[in-house]
């Protein structure tokens, strides 16, 4: 449920490529909040009103339309459905990619990943991310091990970026912010950083081993947090090898940016 509805994070994920940054991120983060909270409220209920809990449970989604719509209607929500698996890899896709592009520019992870090729995409990250997927299913499976598997670093990504804003106002308060949030979102995050610790533990403490549910419970655990030790392995590459650097963990930040004053205007030259 959590790598589904919060997908909306994709919006975030390419913000530095829209043509008004601040507002279109804005605007993008919004609508697909309130168009998410829309259909995970509304379709739960109508489906399960609609079919029963029984059909939903057995994922017959087939049966399902066959009961609300008829066979006839079926044949096309059938091929919208499959269209809609296409999106949502590419999404996927492009999502993870770009993060891997951007997390690479940071110097968080090996220069390769920060490479754009001649289609101004990043090619690199999106191979990696392919190959990983394919070993996902190869190693894993069963789609709810894939997604268990993937879920230890995805949910895990929610505390360390709610944990991140929140250290932000707090190290850098005047650094400039154009998007600018009200204090208590600062409590909000907080407490949706805390929720996710919690779902981090209660989702790994209860893999299931039995048939249908998250494969071989141990190894799903193996395989989430070796990718996330892979993805440590892999900036300390970055920091020692190719960069040339001590490792450190803790950056030196001047109080704002080199190209602002502490007001927010630019720096005479910059």
């Amino acid at each position: 449920m959590i790598w589904s509805a919060g997908g909306v994070d994709t919006c975030a994920t390419f913000a530095p490529e829209y043509k008004d940054t601040v507002n279109d991120t804005r605007k993008a983060l919004l609508s697909a909040a309130i168009f998410s909270l829309v259909v995970y409220t509304i379709l739960p209920i109508g489906l399960v009103g609609g079919v029963g809990a029984e059909t939903v449970e057995a994922y017959d989604y087939v049966g399902a339309l066959n009961q609300l719509v008829g066979a006839t209607a079926t044949n096309f929500f059938v091929v919208v459905i499959l269209a809609s698996f296409i999106i949502s890899m590419n999404t996927a896709t492009a999502d993870g990619s770009r993060a891997l592009y951007g997390i690479s520019k940071d110097g968080l992870t090996i220069k390769q990943l920060g490479r754009l090729n001649r289609w101004n995409v990043p090619g690199f990250a999106m191979t990696g991310d392919m190959c990983i997927n394919i070993l996902f299913v190869l190693f894993v499976g069963n789609i709810f091990g894939i997604l268990a598997a993937s879920n230890i670093g995805y949910v895990l990504a929610h505390v360390f970026a709610l944990s991140a804003f929140i250290l932000l106002r707090r190290d850098r308060p005047l650094w400039p912010r154009p998007i600018k949030l009200a204090n208590y979102w600062t409590y909000i995050a907080g407490f949706l950083c805390a929720s996710f610790i919690l779902f981090s533990i209660v989702g790994v403490a209860y893999f299931q081993n039995a048939a249908g549910g998250y494969g071989k419970g141990a190894q799903v655990k193996i395989i989430g947090f070796g990718v996330l030790i892979i993805s440590l392995l892999l900036f300390f590459y970055r920091r020692k090898v190719q960069d040339k650097e001590q490792i450190h963990w803790k950056e030196d930040t001047p109080e704002v940016p080199p190209t602002v004053t502490a007001a927010g205007a630019p720096v005479a030259g910059s």
